[in-house]
């Protein structure tokens, strides 16, 4: 299913997404689709680190919600310099239904 969207964007963004679209030989729209696609689970991901750091999730919880595996969330994080913490009342929540 999909849903119909419409946004006002600024000439210049407009222009480049044209140029875009014609470097990569494609239609405007699948270009827009794909970008915000992109957007949307780069911020989950965002998202979702801001939740580890803050204590409110553990590891697993969070890779949960950026619809990614533990181990590449943990390699994320690293990649960010984020300290990995994981103790052993994370572990008893990980393990919780």
């Amino acid at each position: 299913m999909s849903e119909t969207l419409s946004l006002r964007i600024p000439k210049e963004t407009a222009k480049k997404l044209r140029e875009l679209a014609n470097k990569e030989k494609k239609d405007r729209s699948t270009l827009i689709r794909e970008i915000l696609e992109q957007g949307v689970k780069e911020k989950n991901l965002d998202n979702s680190i801001e939740l580890y750091k803050a204590g409110q999730v553990t590891g697993w919880k969070a890779a949960r919600l950026a619809g990614i595996s533990l181990w590449s969330f943990y390699k994320i994080l690293s990649e960010k310099g984020v300290l990995i913490q994981y103790s052993e009342q994370d572990l008893e929540q990980d393990l919780k239904p």
